[in-house]
């Protein structure tokens, strides 16, 4: 099997709960380890003055990934968006998913955004469109994960995080679209990195 199908099945196994990180908590729990982390007596030293500690969960900004404030879209897996204020501080970050291939890597800037969008080639609509780049045949964009004319998603938020997208623009919940289309105004930098 070709090493992106292995991460591909490592990532989806992962998101669907069907393994764990060596050296996690999940993954001793699923190996059935009894050990136990020694207990420290020191307290931890604190971060240094002026940082922000991330949040519990949070992926680590991608080094390389510009400065100022933007959004950072890694193609990797897990895909993932990192919303980052003018001073450098990531904001907010989420799961997305989209294709490993276009667009490029490289920096954009939103150039538009809608509330409603439809995609006649593949009979969907979505919601909080923001176009960064220019595909094939259409923009590519962050929007809601796109619904079939009866109401069905076509993939469920669970798979978010994975490279599961059709023409190129980045899947993200409802709610994470909606908020990233009010704090991204046209002229923001978006940076995608591999």
């Amino acid at each position: 099997m070709r090493l992106p199908a292995v991460r591909l099945l490592l990532a989806a196994a992962l998101v669907l709960g069907l393994a764990a990180i060596p050296g996690t908590a999940a993954a001793d729990s699923v190996a059935g380890s009894t050990t136990t982390s020694p207990v420290t007596t020191t307290a931890p030293l604190a971060p240094p003055k002026g940082t922000i500690t991330p949040k519990p969960g949070w992926l680590p900004l991608p080094a390389r990934s510009g400065t100022g404030r933007r959004i950072v879209y890694s193609m990797r897996g897990p895909q993932h968006v990192w919303v980052v204020d003018a001073r450098g501080h990531v904001v907010r970050q989420f799961a997305v998913s989209g294709r490993t291939d276009r667009p490029a890597a490289g920096t954009y800037r939103v150039f538009s955004k809608s509330v409603r969008g439809v995609s006649s080639t593949y009979g969907v609509t979505f919601r909080h469109m923001i176009r960064f780049a220019h595909g094939r045949s259409a923009a590519i964009g962050f929007h809601s994960i796109p619904r079939y004319r009866d109401g069905y998603l076509v993939h469920p938020a669970s798979m978010l995080g994975l490279p599961i997208g059709w023409g190129g623009c980045p899947h993200l919940t409802e709610a994470d679209a909606r908020w990233l289309y009010s704090w991204a105004g046209v002229g923001t930098t978006v940076v995608v990195v591999r």
